[in-house]
């Protein structure tokens, strides 16, 4: 899967339209080079990021230790990971595996988290809401 990165100033715009309670534990599905990570531990959230290829994880965890965070990042599948405990999620993904974490997250989620998809929505979930995040859009979701 091809690495991409979310524009800063759209990270600030999704934390800031999507307020979340202090010390909320968020989950990165996907995490990359770890900057949603880093921008929500500035915002007083708990992270935690699931990242499979190596270049951006061995960067996130760099990035990590030279910054003296508290992040957590895995390089493991969250699809075999227990995400029940999160309090929020955000996905930046591609459009082929939307399906399969929409079904992931029916199964895993309490009623109620915030699922925050850029750029890709999730098939047969409905949207609570549209984020205008150029160039692409982010769509927010509630879990049932």
């Amino acid at each position: 899967m091809p690495w991409a990165k979310v524009p800063a100033a759209n990270l600030e715009q999704i934390l800031a339209e999507i307020p979340l309670p202090k010390n909320s534990l968020v989950y990165d599905l996907g995490s990359g080079d770890g900057r949603f990570l880093f921008l929500a531990e500035k915002k007083g959230l708990r992270a935690v990021g699931y990242e499979l290829a190596l270049y951006p994880y061995l960067k996130s965890i760099s990035r990590k230790f030279l910054r003296g965070s508290k992040i957590t990042i895995r390089n493991k599948d969250f699809y075999q990971s227990d995400l029940s405990e999160a309090e929020a999620i955000f996905i930046f993904l591609t459009a082929s595996v939307m399906a399969k974490i929409g079904i992931k997250l029916k199964q895993n989620l309490k009623p109620g988290i915030k699922v925050i998809s850029y750029g890709f929505k999730i098939p047969d979930w409905p949207i609570v809401k549209i984020l205008e995040t150029s160039p692409s859009q982010t769509y927010i979701y509630l879990s049932k």
